[in-house]
């Protein structure tokens, strides 16, 4: 698909999503659930969406944090082709409850992390406590930055199976590498830390080399902002080749004008990566890496990145206008 037609599905998706949602939905949650369906190439169905936010609300208590602004976002995520909604609903507050009996808190964050847990009943608890041993060592090398928001890629992180510590020395030292070469300090740069871990864990000073040099590209060519930090890590542990970070931002520069992105212009890079990114699935058996559903992970942990800074975002605001 071209840049304009990707850029018409934007706009087409993004008035569906807006319908469904209605106005008491953020405009970052409609445009995140926008990208999710671009990115994946998949066909927006308000029936089906429907039928898994009813579901949801069902299994869940009056002040479950599944209620409320983000529901929509995460019953799109649980709305894949061919599944069984009841089935699917089951399944997330399973590997939710098990995250929270091994320490997790009880956030939204923990139930977007339960979405990149395997589907395998037999592994939710061995899964459950590497992710905690992941986060409790992360807390260790950066107490202040380290919270819910870095759920999702401690399970996402922790399948890996290496030693927690290592694992959390080997992202601190990624963090303040980066950090030296021009990325800014904050949670935006921890989880792009993490995301270079996810091919191999030892540091690499080269990767740091490859994302600056990235960064610089991005800077010039297109607006880069701090939440773009964790994409441009999959981009340099993948290697992602020069002429898709050009087609990157070809796209990216078509979907700046789509309306709906209008005044959220750094949803346009989102989504550009999201796009070339998700059509490297199709050529994933060619690739060094041994996990045929990697990259659909990534896009997964991806979104959920977002969904968290929305999330930070939406919690903010409703703080703000109270204490107005």
């Amino acid at each position: 698909m071209g840049a304009e037609a990707i850029r018409r599905d934007v706009e087409i998706t993004y008035e569906k999503v807006k319908s469904l949602a209605g106005w008491t939905v953020d405009k970052n949650v409609v445009l995140t659930i926008t990208s999710y369906y671009v990115t994946s190439e998949r066909e927006f169905d308000a029936e089906c969406l429907n039928k898994t936010m009813d579901g949801l609300k069902q299994k869940a208590g009056w002040f479950s944090p599944l209620r409320g602004n983000l529901l929509p976002m995460m019953a799109a995520f649980l709305n894949t082709p061919g599944v069984v909604i009841e089935e699917e609903v089951d399944r997330l507050f399973d590997k939710q409850r098990i995250l929270r009996t091994v320490g997790f808190r009880n956030t939204i964050h923990s139930y977007l992390a339960a979405l990149l847990m395997t589907n395998d009943p037999t592994l939710y608890e061995t899964e459950a406590r590497q992710a905690k041993k992941l986060y409790d060592a992360m807390k260790k090398q950066h107490f202040f930055l380290t919270s819910d928001d870095d759920y999702a890629y401690a399970v996402l992180l922790g399948k890996r199976g290496g030693v927690p510590v290592e694992h959390a020395k080997s992202m601190r030292t990624y963090y303040d590498a980066l950090r030296g070469e021009g990325f800014r300090a904050g949670n935006e740069l921890q989880w792009m830390s993490q995301v270079m871990t996810y091919v191999d864990i030892p540091f690499d000073a080269e990767l740091v080399t490859k994302a600056a040099e990235l960064l610089a590209r991005f800077k010039r060519e297109t607006k880069v902002r701090p939440v773009h930090y964790p994409m441009l890590g999959f981009l340099t542990v993948f290697n992602v080749e020069d002429h898709k970070v050009s087609k990157i931002i070809e796209l990216t520069h078509a979907l700046e004008e789509a309306k709906p992105l209008k005044w959220k212009k750094e949803m346009a890079l989102s989504i550009g990566i999201g796009y070339v990114m998700h059509e490297l699935t199709e050529y994933v058996e060619d690739t060094h890496i041994s996990f045929a559903t990697s990259i659909e992970l990534i896009l997964q942990a991806q979104q959920a990145v977002m969904a968290a800074t929305i999330a930070a975002m939406a919690a903010s605001s409703a703080a703000n206008s109270s204490n107005s």
